[in-house]
């Protein structure tokens, strides 16, 4: 059971490395071929590690310097999935992950919907039941600034870059799905005129939910009078309208909305993973500084919400692996970012205003953003209908900036990173798409709906998105940890796939080593039920995950305790046995521990030091099994009709 869980997830790495590292000695030790490193082999090595090491020595300070340290359940699996991997190959195995984690944002969506659905629904602290019949044909306001945290609505569809963050056309009332980003847009551009008296737009009638009923009309304005009162600013007046059979629960607007809308469009989730990478999109629509300063600290807060652990402990830390038991625990002062994480926020703003990228892996080198080849591949994404060449199409996207001919230069490999930045993002990614005017404008129109507190204070309760994660931090908290969850649950199965076959292998060195076809016969049926058995697990609890991982790698190297026959070692039990594989893997993880190269050779060779270890341990051990005796005291036995033994020294075998 995982107690301190950073220690957990060192340990299952450790065991990982040490457990793969000892594969691959075995596989190495029949195909050593001595030789050694030629000195030029050695000097172009040396010289480009100085190469390196000069480019990273140069310029401002280091965005991984100011890096937080702290991961999340994720990245710390993705770190256990790359110790599971073969020493080749580790690249196209990650490229292969942040694809079907790509793939499998799409296949999720319906599950991210409903909750969507069901966290604003707990938000609003509402049942199933609950009626937004009060406000039926009354005017709802919502502040534009509001819906708009990301400042979409300040950018044109119609700009040549602009255009690639709103849905891909314009649709028609009642199509599924609606444009509605676009035409909330649109309304902004027509002060006074609502949906309905639009001709290009509602042309007579209100909005139609998924259900083809009317929900509401929407019309931008710039004032209205409340209990007397003039209110200024910028505001979508929404009027909602009476529905069938008197049909106004909170969840079914949700739902009918919700559906009549792409929540999570596809294209867009692409275009805004593009742009995290690159910023390509942020620096063609012109953002300025402070906007992108905030959408990274927007990010840098999510990636501390995905931190969070379900398990029971008091304590909140804001280091992104904090624990609690009560979310409503979190206050204000979480959502603040630190010194470091502003100045990180800032320097990539930085970035993107100068029109420049910089990967994290790279050192200082920053290159000029390619806007041009960034709109071209996305042009064809859009116009491509089906999802899994889209997903190719984003694949060639990232192996051309991995190939960039200026990252070559200085001999830099980035794929990895970037498949690496790809999928510890995706989930942040998805919170952000989401986040969109279209969808906070039914969570909004409902919290008014309501008509409780919150509803009555809303437009004085913030104007960007800092506020919004502390005004609804247990809707942004519970959907965002949700969300996170799914992931986690695809690459847990991924991890433990590839860990078992790992632990298989061992276990396999350590059966052809037992002494007796019984041993070989119980180790094989304790393999087959430890690994069919499935465990319950909750993927927002870190030692859920983590528990379950190491029990699957402690049973690589458990001893199997069995009784041998009567005719060897009478009345006597005895633990497995010494095994060579068991003892090597022991070596290497604590020569690992130690900051000892354990890898294959620079040339790719075995590591002659790990076959050096093999052999003392397989020489002490075969002296251990042929000449080794144990000799153990035993007490006084009670014999039949009365009396005991006399204390003896017995003589057995060890092995």
């Amino acid at each position: 059971m995982a107690i301190d869980l950073n220690q957990s997830w060192n340990d299952a790495s450790s065991k990982v490395s040490s457990l793969k590292t000892l594969k691959d000695t075995k596989e190495s030790e029949a195909k050593l071929k001595k030789q050694n490193l030629t000195s030029a082999k050695e000097k172009k090595i040396a010289d480009l590690k100085k190469q390196l090491n000069d480019v990273k020595g140069q310029g401002q300070e280091k965005i991984k310097q100011i890096k937080s340290e702290a991961k999340n359940q994720l990245e710390s699996l993705l770190e256990l999935f790359k110790e599971s991997l073969p020493k080749t190959g580790n690249s196209q195995s990650m490229s292969t992950i942040s694809s079907f984690f790509i793939l499998a944002a799409n296949e999720l969506k319906g599950q991210i919907g409903n909750i969507l659905t069901d966290s604003i629904i707990s938000t609003i602290g509402c049942s199933e039941e609950q009626s937004y019949e009060s406000v039926l044909n009354q005017p709802i306001y919502i502040k534009v600034s509001q819906v708009d945290l990301f400042s979409l609505l300040k950018i044109s569809p119609d700009d040549e870059v602009g255009k690639f963050m709103y849905e891909s056309s314009d649709t028609a009332n009642g199509s599924i799905p609606y444009s509605m980003n676009r035409q909330l847009y649109k309304r902004l551009q027509s002060l006074n005129q609502s949906f309905s008296q639009d001709t290009t737009a509602g042309n007579g009638q209100s909005y139609k939910g998924a259900s083809q009923q009317e929900l509401f009309d929407i019309e931008y304005v710039q004032n209205y009078t409340q209990n007397n009162v003039l209110v200024t600013g910028d505001f979508y007046k929404i009027t909602l309208k009476p529905q069938l059979n008197n049909r106004t629960k909170i969840s079914d607007f949700l739902r009918d909305y919700y559906n009549s809308i792409d929540i999570m469009d596809f294209d867009n989730l692409l275009m805004n993973l593009k742009n995290i990478l690159t910023g390509a999109f942020s620096f063609g629509v012109g953002f300025p500084t402070d906007e992108t300063t905030k959408q990274n600290t927007f990010f840098l807060i999510i990636k501390r919400l995905m931190g969070i652990c379900s398990d029971p402990t008091k304590k909140i830390d804001v280091a992104g692996t904090a624990k609690l038991s009560d979310l409503d625990n979190i206050d204000d002062s979480f959502f603040e970012v630190t010194p470091q994480e502003t100045i990180l926020a800032q320097r990539l703003a930085d970035n993107i205003k100068n029109g420049v990228v910089e990967f994290e892996d790279c050192g200082n080198i920053l290159i000029p953003i390619n806007l041009l080849y960034e709109k071209k591949n996305q042009e064809e994404i859009i116009t491509e209908t089906k999802i899994a060449k889209k997903v190719d199409l984003f694949k060639k996207y990232v192996d051309d900036i991995s190939n960039d001919a200026k990252y070559k230069t200085f001999g830099l490999e980035i794929k990895a990173s970037i498949d690496f930045s790809i999928i510890t993002k995706i989930p942040m990614i998805i919170v952000k798409t989401i986040l969109t005017p279209k969808v906070l404008l039914g969570f909004l129109v409902m919290i008014k709906g309501a008509g409780n507190q919150l509803s009555q204070s809303l437009d004085t309760l913030y104007d960007d998105i800092k506020g919004f994660l502390k005004v609804f931090k247990k809707f942004i908290l519970d959907f965002a940890r949700r969300v996170f969850a799914l992931f986690v649950e695809k690459l847990f199965e991924v991890v433990k796939a590839n860990i078992k076959i790992l632990v298989e292998s061992i276990l396999l060195e350590i059966i052809k080593e037992s002494k007796t076809k019984q041993l070989r016969m119980y180790s094989t049926i304790i393999y087959i039920l430890m690994i069919v058995g499935q465990a319950v697990i909750d993927y927002r609890n870190c030692k859920s995950v983590i528990d379950e991982i190491l029990k699957l790698l402690n049973l690589a190297l458990s001893n199997v305790n069995l009784t041998l026959p009567p005719f060897i070692l009478a009345s006597a039990g005895v633990l497995g046995g010494v095994s060579d594989t068991r003892a090597m893997a022991n070596v290497i993880e604590n020569l690992q521990k130690a900051g000892l190269p354990t890898g294959p050779a620079p040339d790719g060779g075995p590591n002659l030091m790990n076959l050096a270890m093999q052999s003392m341990v397989q020489g002490q051990n075969k002296e251990q099994a042929e000449n080794g005796k144990t000799q153990v005291f035993v007490p006084p036995l009670t014999i039949t009709p009365a009396g005991t033994t006399l204390p003896t020294v017995a003589n057995g075998k060890s092995m």
